[in-house]
């Protein structure tokens, strides 16, 4: 009896991992939720396939009605180690995902445009960390 409840339990932990639930009572947050994630390239992976699977996600979103979220990547800038000069990284990347929707708004979740926006992600890179936060309102002046 016990196999079946850690199961459970372990299923639940992952479930919540993977998704925040919003619903939940969350701090003030004077500007936007968003899931900040730390990626990178790996071997037999390119930029670019990341970057299409960043766009492919967004379009899911959309295709599925959700209209206020945004997805956005952001490529790291390091310096090169032999000319001083400033570049993007080949492997290391950030995404936004700002005003992600509740889980529970997701009644499509993992349909076959899901598993291959996921699938991309997977054959280009590595999850390193991911961090739920409140990104401050800003203003441009």
């Amino acid at each position: 009896m016990r196999f079946p409840l850690f199961s459970f339990s372990l299923l639940a932990l992952l479930t919540l991992h993977a998704a925040p639930a919003l619903s939940q009572e969350m701090p003030a947050c004077n500007g936007s939720i968003a899931v900040v994630r730390v990626s990178e390239i790996k071997p037999g992976g390119t930029m670019k396939g990341f970057l299409a699977a960043v766009a492919a996600h967004q379009a899911w979103y959309r295709a599925n009605g959700i209209k206020d979220n945004e997805i956005v990547a952001s490529r790291v800038i390091v310096k090169d180690e032999k000319t001083g000069q400033f570049k993007y990284s080949d492997t290391q990347v950030l995404t936004y995902h700002i005003n992600p929707p509740d889980t529970e708004k997701l009644p499509h979740r993992g349909d076959a445009a899901w598993n291959a926006y996921v699938k991309m992600y997977r054959d280009n890179s590595d999850l390193k960390s991911e961090y739920l936060t409140c990104m401050p309102k800003h203003s441009e002046k």
